[in-house]
């Protein structure tokens, strides 16, 4: 059939979703259709832009070898259009050609199927949440409201903009559009975790990111995560899209998942059940925890995983299946550069425990996909069970038995037998939650679902289930328990390769730096994102005035208005300027301040205050700052706020300001600008400083940096080293960076920037990705530090580049 739609069989009074080429993708209340043949969505999230392009083949591969038939990704717009574009139909600030990379390499040299997850709201622990810093110059609300993901007008326009740019690539990489049997997207998601944003006129939204989607050609399904709004709607546009769950659950939650897919499909009954994030892990904060120490261990990854197929899901995607890293401070606001999220594979490449539960499951259903994907059954009646036991059966047409059992009890293991009551419907006990993004347990509702297993007579089933164990056991047509296979299989996990000894770095080379560069008048009121800069570096301000003797002692407060409660350091002739407000600690630690998160900063609000007691002079005077932008939030009033400084200037108190200053902006920092960011560079006349090698560098903690002395603005450390020859494969043995310093800026490998250093911690460990490593004798490496002084100054106490341990 070519372009007539045809509409699957409801037994709802929804209406019937309509599809473009049934013949090449379709699906109904069991399971995706490719090529008229039944799918089980086995998706990894694998996120590019987290990932360097000469690294995507590794992890690509490791996917591929863990049995996943699918990759997914979302798409950030702000990272694809960085640039403020002159209007809605100026498209030439897009650059998508790294995601069609992505694409091509996944489709057609790994062979896998690509969902593709646009946004235009992603969240993702990403600045923004995704959109563009410049979209905020566009935002025609004020007070306390969200603009961005509202149904303003102005958002729903420049949401389409985006569309527009993104569903062109869509159109022509989508399966329909590729010959039979080569692979393609077969998924477009609109919005994301619409639910756990609250506002009026969420229909109005989709329906416009819906239209745009179609009418950009897009003809395969279309669906959302944890959106209200399309979960068995019978609005006639709303209906085409399916919606599925995130699971993130707690420890002894697993069964939640079993029940919360049953309920998908009792009000989705013309959808499958597909669960866009299993927890694959959990992200990390600064000043808390890293995703190593998140409870979401490899028993927990391989409870959800056995307790949602019990539910009926037929489409399963690890979030995040591959780990990575926030280069270029890319991570929003409070998000530490590792975004390793304890993933099965790990942000260095390394396959954890999470790895081979993922590959234990997908052997199980690569052989028996075809009888799985149409089963009917979930959590039933087990008598004779354990308080701890949880389980219940699914039933193939063909009468294969599928028998999945879980321990809920962390800590000990159960064997014995239990009796298996097929139809006898058994809820888990109490509430379920899940976990939103940050990190508060959410009471989620279930609708009661019945199984469709009563003619199926209780047999009973010896088990034994480790601590937090999950299990299915395969019973075929005619055959007894004890006849049956158990699953998952045991792993082979590779022998540890021999790692080579680390490099402790003795000496570094320091210089401050020269806050000079290519200056421009700054325009009055002009942020950073229209003077070209919607990134996360650091910039200089600069004001150069005369005062009279009678103003030098009238003004003795420096007030700084910044678009979005960054933080700001001064320098008055040289000297620095004591801190009145935010205060020194949170000024070092530079992260999120969520008493203010749903207040919008105002233009008299002065969010950097300074003491300029005996710093100022008569005549010629000099302030200069160093403007930090801490993150773009991703959830919160500042995700839609610019950047930089507005307005700065003297006054005799901290209430208004009195002598306006003009300034000039430079938009990078000195050092930046004067290369010496570059491994090429030749420092002059740097200092050369010792750096302890006895010490042991922690590898995480927090605010365990050095106590240094502020003496300055901004302070660089450049270190070089050798690494031994790798052979033919550098990636085996991947490398990283230890570092015990203070201050808080950006790191240089070899020139490429590996993300932000934040002194406050826990992350005091970075992946030096291998391919912008040099292996071999006489082949030179450069680090280079950028580092804002705090309160604790800038110090380099120690540093040890080595091989990551062996998992």
């Amino acid at each position: 059939m070519s372009c007539a739609s045809v509409f699957a069989q409801t037994s709802s009074d929804s209406p019937a979703p309509r599809f473009t080429h049934p013949e090449r993708i379709r699906y109904d209340g069991q399971c995706l259709t490719l090529e008229g043949k039944d799918f089980f969505l086995s998706s990894a999230a694998f996120h590019y832009y987290r990932t360097p392009q000469a690294l995507w083949r590794d992890r690509f591969q490791k996917i591929k070898d863990a049995g996943f038939n699918t990759v997914e990704t979302y798409i950030p717009w702000n990272w694809h259009e960085r640039d403020l574009p002159t209007g809605l139909d100026d498209f030439s600030k897009i650059d998508l050609s790294e995601f069609e990379a992505w694409l091509k390499m996944a489709q057609d040299e790994f062979g896998f199927y690509t969902i593709v997850r646009p946004g235009p709201f992603i969240c993702a622990e990403w600045g923004g949440g995704g959109y563009p810093r410049w979209l905020a110059k566009f935002n025609p609300w004020t007070g306390k409201e969200f603009w961005l993901r509202s149904a303003d007008d102005a958002h729903i326009a420049w949401s389409v903009h985006w569309y527009d740019a993104v569903c062109k690539v869509f159109a022509r990489e989508q399966i329909t559009r590729k010959p039979k049997g080569a692979k393609g997207i077969i998924l477009v998601q609109i919005e994301n975790e619409y639910d756990y944003h609250k506002a009026p006129g969420k229909p109005k939204v989709l329906r416009a990111l819906y239209d745009a989607v179609k009418k950009a050609g897009v003809e395969v399904p279309i669906f959302t995560c944890r959106t209200e709004e399309t979960r068995g709607s019978k609005d006639p546009v709303l209906s085409q899209v399916f919606d599925c769950d995130n699971l993130y659950v707690a420890l002894d939650g697993a069964p939640g998942c079993a029940e919360r897919m049953m309920s998908l499909r009792a009000v989705q009954p013309n959808a499958p059940a597909y669960v866009t994030e299993l927890q694959g892990g959990w992200f990390s904060l600064t000043g808390d925890k890293l995703s190593e120490e998140n409870y979401s261990d490899a028993r927990h990854s391989n409870a959800i995983h056995w307790m949602s197929l019990l539910g009926g899901a037929t489409g399963l995607n690890p979030y995040m299946f591959t780990g990575g890293t926030h280069f270029g401070g890319w991570g929003a606001r409070g998000q530490t550069t590792t975004y390793d999220y304890n993933a099965a594979i790990r942000e260095w490449g390394a396959l954890s425990p999470k790895y081979y539960v993922a590959k234990g499951v997908n052997e199980f259903v690569h052989e028996y996909e075809s009888r799985l994907v149409r089963t009917e059954g979930g959590p039933c009646e087990l008598k004779g069970a354990p308080a701890s036991l949880f389980g219940g059966v699914r039933v193939s047409s063909d009468g294969t038995r599928f028998v999945f059992l879980h321990n809920t009890d962390a800590k000990n293991p159960i064997s014995g037998k239990v009796t298996v009551v097929p139809g006898k419907h058994a809820r888990s006990s109490g509430p379920i939650y899940n976990y939103d993004q940050e990190g508060n347990r959410v009471q989620v509702k279930t609708t009661e679902a019945d199984s469709d297993t009563a003619s199926v007579a209780p047999f009973d089933v010896d088990y034994t289930l480790a601590d937090l164990g999950a299990k299915v056991l395969v019973i075929p047509p005619g055959k007894t328990p004890v006849e049956g296979t158990w699953y998952p299989k045991a792993q082979e996990t590779p022998t540890p390769k021999p790692l080579p000894a680390p490099v402790r770095i003795t000496s570094a080379l320091k210089q401050k730096d020269p806050l000079d560069g290519k200056w421009q008048p700054l325009p009055a009121g002009k942020s950073l994102p229209e003077l070209g800069v919607s990134d996360q570096r650091y910039v200089l301000y600069r004001s150069r005035f005369t005062l009279s003797e009678a103003d030098v002692a009238k003004f003795g407060r420096l007030l700084v208005n910044s678009f979005s409660r960054d933080i700001i350091t001064a320098q008055v002739n040289g000297r620095l300027a004591g801190r009145l407000y935010p205060d020194e600690a949170y000024a070092a630690a530079a992260t999120r301040n969520k008493k203010l998160s749903f207040d919008r900063i105002r233009p008299d609000e002065f969010d950097n205050r300074f003491d300029l007691g005996g710093l100022l002079r008569a005549g010629e005077n000099e302030i200069t700052l160093v403007y930090e932008n801490i993150g773009h939030e991703h959830g919160y009033i500042p995700m839609e706020e610019l950047s930089g400084v507005r307005q700065a200037g003297l006054s005799a108190d901290e209430t208004a300001i009195a002598k306006s200053l003009d300034w000039q902006v430079a938009l990078d920092l000195g050092g930046v600008t004067a290369g010496w960011t570059r491994p090429d560079f030749s420092p002059q006349g740097w200092e050369k400083v010792a750096l302890d090698t006895e010490r042991a560098i922690a590898r995480k903690g927090n605010d365990i940096q050095p106590k240094g002395t502020r003496d300055g603005l901004l302070t660089w450390y450049r270190i070089e080293f050798e690494l031994p020859d790798a052979g033919t494969d550098p990636s085996a043995i991947p490398w990283r960076l230890l570092l015990d310093a203070s201050g808080n800026g950006f790191m240089w490998l070899n020139g490429h920037d590996i993300g932000r250093h934040w002194e406050i911690g826990p992350q005091r460990e970075y992946y030096l990705p291998e391919c912008w490593l040099n292996f071999g004798s006489g082949r030179k490496n450069v680090l280079v530090f950028g580092l804002r002084q705090t309160v604790n100054g800038a110090k380099l106490r120690a540093a040890e580049v080595s091989p990551y341990p062996n998992p």
